[in-house]
C-alpha cells in the first residue's frame, strides 16, 4: 500500500528506538493498527514522556512514502491508560 500526504492514524505503539550515543537525537516510534504501520520520527529528541510499548496513541502529519511510511515530527495525542 502506497500512501502519501496528510494522515491521522490511531493505534498501538509497537516499538521505541532510542538514538545511539554520539548521533543526532532522533527518537523513533513504530505505531500500528489493523491497516497501517508507520514510523514516527521525532527529530531533536532522545525520548518523550509517556511513550511506552503497548500504549494507544493518535498521530497526525504528512507521510513520506517509501519502503516504509514515515511521519516526521507529528502532532500526537497519547490515550489515557484504562484502569
Amino acid at each position: 500500500m502506497r500512501i502519501a500526504g496528510e494522515v491521522e492514524i490511531t493505534g498501538r505503539i509497537q516499538a521505541l528506538t532510542l538514538p545511539a550515543v554520539g548521533f543526532h537525537p532522533t527518537f523513533k516510534v513504530r505505531l500500528a493498527n489493523d491497516e497501517l504501520t508507520v514510523d514516527l520520527v521525532f527529530v531533536g529528541h532522545r525520548s518523550l514522556p509517556g511513550f511506552r510499548v503497548g500504549r494507544h496513541m493518535t498521530a497526525r502529519g504528512k507521510i513520506v512514502a517509501g519502503d516504509h511510511p514515515v511521519i516526521y515530527n507529528p502532532i500526537y495525542w497519547l490515550k489515557a491508560d484504562a484502569s
